[in-house]
């Protein structure tokens, strides 16, 4: 990115930042303004969320966002500034980021699935000053007006969001399915909210947090299990009357989970993985052969999801409640506050929202 020049916002100004310059340390510092390059804008960030990803690099784990770097990749802003050649128009406009962009060239880009792309490039990664920062630069094409009513709050919320409806629209849910989804954190809320706009039969989760099984019941869940305290397998056997159900999505990397997932999974059902294993994470194939289930994969998101969550939130079919952002936070309390997420001192955590107001 920032390829060319361009004075205006840009030109000769500095901005603070969050960066980890190591694996358990971040700091706030002071760098220049990126400068919008070929086909790109400035976006000042008005809200930025903080993702388990972006804890796994502050804790030096991710297999891309690598210390030292300045990331976070869940945004909305303003467009302050546009390329020459960007429509001048866009100045002022409100937007939630899509934080990846295909090389528009290969067989996946081609066919609208840039979300596959070999080549993809990622805000936050690399030398790509992600959202913990004052500003970012984006492609034209990443950004997406915001509706009229939406809060920058809620606009940051859409990623993790279009994580969940992408994951719908890959299991394929129909109209009174049954569905489990093992894991109620950010990625899981996010899911319960997609599948309720497919009016499934019924809901049931698992997540040892008392406050997460809450507000899962408050978003229409109709179980919430504490897997610490049953067997979740067995309780939504007993809810199923011992059938399993038709979809699980695995919200939590973690082995013991997906071997639950399994085992809840009906004979011919689909299982989700939304997760990030980035080690571990075998399944026993025969007790996928044998009973006909389907393992599906699933990453990221496009544009397609990013108007479609806004059609939904427009429409009033899906609410971004205010709950669940557990806390908004400034920039300067961000490397303590990353800090304790790693430390696992947030157990009830659902988002954290950086505000640059």
């Amino acid at each position: 990115m920032n390829e060319g020049a361009n004075a205006g916002v840009a030109g000769g100004r500095r901005m603070k930042a969050m960066r980890f310059p190591e694996a358990g340390k971040a700091e706030i510092v002071e760098v220049p303004v990126p400068t919008p390059g070929t086909g790109e804008v400035l976006v000042r960030v008005k809200a930025a969320g903080i993702c388990a990803s972006d804890v796994g690099a502050f804790q030096g784990k991710h297999d891309v966002r690598r210390p030292p770097v300045i990331t976070g990749h869940e945004l909305a802003g303003e467009i302050v500034e546009v390329a020459s050649e960007v429509r001048a128009r866009l100045v002022g406009d409100r937007v939630a980021v899509e934080p990846h962009v295909g090389c528009g060239r290969c067989v996946f880009c081609r066919q609208g699935q840039y979300h596959e792309c070999p080549e993809k490039r990622f805000i936050g990664v690399g030398d790509w000053i992600g959202a913990f920062a004052e500003y970012v630069v984006a492609t034209e094409g990443m950004c997406h007006s915001l509706p009229e009513r939406m809060s920058f709050d809620e606009g940051a919320m859409l990623e993790p969001l279009c994580v969940g409806l992408h994951a719908m629209r890959r299991a394929e849910i129909r109209m009174g399915e049954t569905v489990a989804i093992l894991g109620v954190g950010t990625i899981g809320m996010m899911t319960l909210l997609s599948a309720r706009c497919c009016a499934p039969g019924w809901i049931g989760v698992t997540d040892p947090s008392a406050a997460k099984r809450e507000m899962a019941l408050h978003c229409g869940a109709d179980l919430a299990v504490n897997p610490l305290a049953q067997d979740p397998v067995e309780a939504i056997q007993r809810a199923t009357d011992g059938l399993g159900v038709d979809v699980v999505f695995v919200a939590v990397p973690s082995e013991l989970v997906l071997r639950q997932a399994v085992q809840v999974c009906r004979r011919m059902g689909r299982l989700v993985i939304i997760a990030s294993f980035f080690q571990g994470g075998a399944l026993e194939a025969r007790q996928i052969q044998v009973r006909e289930r389907t393992v599906i994969g699933t990453s990221m998101y496009t544009a397609d999801d990013y108007r479609l969550a806004m059609r939904l939130w427009e429409r009033g079919n899906l609410s971004l409640l205010p709950e669940l952002i557990t806390e908004r936070i400034a920039l300067e309390q961000a490397p303590a506050v990353m800090a304790a997420l790693a430390r696992g001192e947030r157990p009830d955590n659902i988002k954290t929202i950086i505000r640059f107001d």
